[in-house]
């Protein structure tokens, strides 16, 4: 992975940033231990909303927990009540690697102690613990991949040095 300079950008700015992050769990209760229970997460907002007009679902409606990510960032998770957890068991979780993955980076302040905490629930790195060494952004980074319960790609991030908040080149 090359880091390369800035290009130029449009005049006229569109995109501000990330406000949100959101993911359709099956659990929401269960999703809830591992964010704000293993992670630290603080929960600011639970509700239950009628959201069939806005996401094209007649009369859908969700619980829906919204979870401070830092830096005016929220992590919004979703439960339509719909989900069948074995649906997708024969197929198995899709890789990071698959196209339309994605993943969610949280930045950690002891990426050690987060790591124990989510292998004493059961949830392991699916790879090495790695330090990045590609300077800029990623200066000082250490970064381990797990999933959520929902199979989630989830990277753990320490930045030492930096305040937590967003990446700045």
């Amino acid at each position: 992975m090359s880091v390369t300079g800035e290009h130029s950008a449009p005049s006229r700015q569109e995109v501000r940033g990330i406000h949100h992050v959101g993911i359709t769990v099956a659990d929401l209760d269960r999703s809830l231990r591992f964010y704000r229970d293993l992670l630290g997460m603080r929960v600011i907002g639970l509700s239950l909303e009628a959201v069939g007009a806005i996401v094209g679902m007649e009369g859908a409606s969700a619980r829906i927990a919204d979870l401070d990510a830092g830096a005016g960032q929220l992590l919004e998770l979703i439960d339509y009540g719909t989900a069948d957890a074995s649906a997708d068991a024969d197929a198995g979780p899709r890789g990071p690697d698959a196209v339309g993955s994605c993943h969610i980076s949280i930045q950690v302040d002891d990426l050690r102690g987060a790591l124990a905490r989510l292998a004493g629930a059961g949830h392991r790195p699916l790879g090495e613990v790695s330090e990045l060494s590609l300077g800029g952004v990623w200066e000082g980074c250490t970064i381990a991949y797990l999933r959520d319960p929902d199979g989630v790609v989830i990277e753990l991030l320490e930045r030492r040095g930096v305040e937590p908040g967003p990446a700045r080149g």
